[in-house]
């Protein structure tokens, strides 16, 4: 493996990046994830609230559900603020062009296709809730 791929690992073993990122970025999946800063783990939390939220039946979640803690104030102010310019970003694009944002956490070509209308119109739904 490339010393890129020798960052993701599963369960000690070496994995290519979108392996990592399918069982990482899953919000069905409980994980740890052991990085330096600047590796990414905002990134990978806010994705994980992302797929979360477009979860159906019964994974559904609803965003009052979800609690993520931080270490401070400011970290938890930098994920809500990501979601929302992630949200709000999204919300202008087709969705054909949000199949690969949702393929990149770790999403399945097809997931990706089912998923990305659900994401396109996920921000007007948040806001029209109030919470």
């Amino acid at each position: 493996m490339t010393g890129a791929m020798a960052a993701y690992r599963h369960n000690g073993e070496l994995v290519p990046r979108a392996a990592f990122y399918a069982v990482a970025c899953d919000p069905l999946r409980s994980v740890a994830v052991e990085a330096c800063a600047g590796a990414g783990k905002t990134w990978m939390l806010v994705s994980r609230i992302l797929r979360a939220l477009l979860e159906e039946g019964d994974a559904a979640c609803l965003p009052q559900e979800i609690l993520a803690i931080t270490f401070t104030k400011k970290a938890a102010g930098e994920m809500r603020q990501r979601l929302d310019e992630w949200l709000e970003d999204f919300a202008h694009r087709p969705p054909a062009e949000l199949v690969p944002e949702l393929v990149a956490r770790g999403m399945s070509p097809a997931q990706a296709e089912a998923g990305a209308p659900r994401l396109a119109g996920l921000y007007a739904q948040l806001l029209a809730q109030g919470r």
